[in-house]
């Protein structure tokens, strides 16, 4: 056997194996060099490999250390030490304890650097008992104003939620320093006391401590968590001020704050500035957009993020699908499902959810089935996402079989779950089911109702024509009725013809929600039906004394992953010579077949009949249909999503446009999908 003094040997230093031991193979090596020097019994030696070992606090490696620590003869303090701190991380932290016990018995002594391990195996094995006794155990062997040992038991006691223990800790500890702080700063927020974090905060720089990187994320993570945009700002620019900003984690910390509150400006120019970005950088930044409703800047980052080869996660994607659902951008969407499957991106719920709620929204209803329909686990809101998605493509009584199939699953619905199952039945015209839905939700899942669902119930009654029954459902409500179910009652009663009861509820709308543009139109719409003008004018004039501007109707439609925007009217497009052409000539057919009658009468302007169809002819739909038939092949459907309701008028016109030329054209209003396909719509004209 080759000893150290061999000369076939090279002498082997602490060094070599600090290097050596990478992974857990060069570890056996050097473990079996070491035991053919003899050099293995000497603790220094046998340390290190535990070290490398215990580090990682990866199980395998860690059972390793165990044997090798079987091996060692009589483990000294820093062996026994540095097992336990491996076992305090590992996914069995009891392991600790074992150690230490072995410690006790065998008369290993403990030092200050024992207890601070033991505590955090305490705190993560939730043995808050057995941390006292060793709170009791520091005190008697005098640890208990060694610093380290001081910000140990702080910290467990606040991991373990005893909050009034960490306090007394911390109160009576003569000494302290910055981690001692942080800790304490931190159980404050995690206790949900983060005005007193602040308070804590302040007292430190009266104690002459200056605060860290760590403890400006507590600080600025308590701001994002009241909302306090205005400290935030203050913060960031402290930690300015203390040359703190470059730390990546704390840079990330202010920019959700920035995000979370809302502030997307500052939120920008933080990101703009940050040197280092990660995942979590970009992540924030994207969930920020996405929850402000900046749709399309969030499609533009997430390209911009794929063009710097950043990796995106799970949470990543589900703001990015989110931001296709709302656009329609259902090119977009497939790609980010391509990229889960190519890159291998963890597919949890949430991301699954996020596809079906993505393809349903963008009018791929059958993708969101076959996603739907491969899915492991599902919970309430994947259920709820296909339910809804159902709902809004006219498929009533679908959405009542799957309903069935949620409860076979054992899944208990929500209010959510009612929310889509009534609107199922009322694109349907299922008046009858959706009232033994809605006594369902009472008396058998015994569901508080929600402004929402008695506004699903009006609007079933209002679309099926039924609107004195309607009537009497708002007037018999045990809640006040809020200005959308009057409004949902308005529209029905202009288009039934019920001239004196839209008057009069058109009136009450506008008293309800006196700065709403569409209040006014939809009155002002009434008084147009029936030709008188002159009231019509005054409802207009009203809307200008009172500020109330009418928000114009936009179209959008997706090629080749870029956005198109239309609004009524509108000039503003590259390609408007063609697309008016198209209008034209789209025009011209439909009046040759003679299937459309212009539905002019609710046009608001007084204005002559050629006048009134050109205003209509112009709106924002038609234009981005006509750019999908001049810039899509034959024969392809075309999608678009509409920030409005579909009018009469377009409603005619898309089904004979669709039959003209053979397209399927897939519309999502405010409302609903509506699915033109060979001279008819999904919805049956029922919309």
């Amino acid at each position: 056997m080759l000893s150290q003094s061999s000369k076939w040997m090279k002498p082997l230093s602490l060094d070599f194996l600090k290097t050596h031991c990478t992974s857990l193979q060069r570890t056996k090596q050097a473990h079996t060099l070491l035991l053919r020097t003899h050099l293995f019994f000497h603790s220094l030696f046998a340390s290190k490999l535990i070290a490398f070992l215990a580090s990682t606090a990866a199980a395998h490696n860690l059972r390793y250390a165990r044997e090798i620590f079987a091996q060692v003869p009589s483990p000294d303090t820093y062996i026994c030490n540095t097992m336990i701190r491996g076992f305090s991380k590992s996914p069995t932290p009891s392991e600790s304890l074992s150690v230490y016990n072995y410690m006790v018995q065998f008369g290993v002594p403990v030092d200050h650097f024992t207890y601070p391990f033991v505590l955090t195996a305490c705190a993560r094995s939730g043995e808050v008992r057995l941390g006292r006794r060793f709170h009791c155990e520091v005190v008697r062997n005098g640890f208990d104003s060694d610093l380290f040992v001081v910000n140990a038991l702080v910290q467990f006691y606040g991991s373990c939620g005893c909050f009034g223990d960490a306090c007394q800790v911390f109160d009576e500890s003569p000494v302290r320093d910055v981690v001692t702080w942080n800790v304490m700063i931190n159980a404050y927020i995690e206790k949900g006391l983060s005005r007193e974090a602040f308070g804590l905060g302040e007292m430190m720089k009266l104690d002459n401590v200056q605060p860290d990187n760590v403890t400006m994320i507590g600080l600025v993570s308590a701001c994002t968590q009241l909302g306090d945009l205005k400290r935030g700002k203050l913060l960031h620019a402290y930690s300015i001020a203390l040359s703190l900003d470059k730390n990546l984690s704390l840079g990330n910390a202010i920019l959700d704050m920035y995000c979370k509150c809302g502030a997307m400006e500052s939120a920008g120019e933080m990101f703009s500035r940050m040197r280092e970005r990660d995942v979590l950088s970009w992540t924030s930044m994207l969930i920020g957009l996405t929850n402000s409703g900046y749709f399309q800047e969030t499609l533009d980052l997430f390209r911009r993020m794929q063009f710097e080869n950043i990796q995106p996660d799970e949470i990543t994607l589900v703001s990015v699908l989110a931001a296709c659902a709302q656009t329609g951008a259902s090119d977009q969407g497939k790609y980010v499902h391509l990229l889960i499957d190519r890159c291998k991106i963890k597919r949890d719920v949430v991301l699954e959810t996020a596809l079906v709620d993505m393809y349903a929204k963008c009018g791929n209803i059958d993708l969101a089935l076959q996603v739907f329909d491969k899915m492991r686990v599902r919970n309430v809101f994947t259920w709820n996402a296909m339910i809804g998605g159902l709902a809004m493509h006219g498929h009533g009584e679908n959405a009542i079989s799957l309903f069935d199939s949620m409860k076979n699953d054992k899944i208990i619905p929500d209010d959510v779950t009612f929310i889509a199952l009534l609107c199922a039945c009322s694109h349907a015209g299922l008046v009858g089911k959706g009232f033994e839905m809605f006594s369902a939700m009472k008396e058998i899942f015994h569901i508080k109702l929600r402004m929402e669902h008695y506004g699903c119930m009006v609007d079933l009654l209002c679309r099926a024509g039924l609107v004195n029954d309607a009537l009497n459902f708002i007037e018999s409500m045990p809640i006040k009725a809020n200005s959308v179910l009057w409004a949902t009652l308005l529209r029905a009663s202009r288009m039934g013809g019920h001239f004196e009861l839209a008057e009069r509820v058109g009136r009450k709308v506008i008293e309800l929600e006196p700065y709403s543009c569409g209040r006014y139109v939809m009155l002002s719409n009434v008084y147009a039906g029936s030709r008188q003008w002159e009231n019509a004018s005054k409802i207009r004039k009203l809307m200008k004394t009172k500020g109330v501007v009418k928000t114009p109707g936009c179209s959008w439609m997706e090629l080749n992953g870029t956005i198109h925007q239309f609004c009524a009217g509108d000039r503003s497009h590259l390609q408007m010579e063609e697309i008016y052409a198209m209008i034209e000539e789209m025009s011209q057919r439909v009046n040759l077949d003679g299937s459309h009658v212009s539905g002019v009468a609710h046009v608001l302007f007084d204005i002559d009949e050629e006048e009134k169809e050109c205003s209509v002819l112009l709106h924002s739909e038609r234009l981005a249909v006509a750019f999908g038939l001049i810039s899509t092949s034959i024969g392809s459907p075309i999608r678009i999503a509409k920030n409005l309701r579909v009018c009469n008028d377009c409603h005619s016109f898309l089904k004979v446009v669709s039959c003209l030329y053979g397209r399927e054209i897939i519309a999502r209003d405010r409302s609903r999908f509506h699915h033109f396909r060979n001279g008819s719509c999904s919805c049956n004209d029922f919309w």
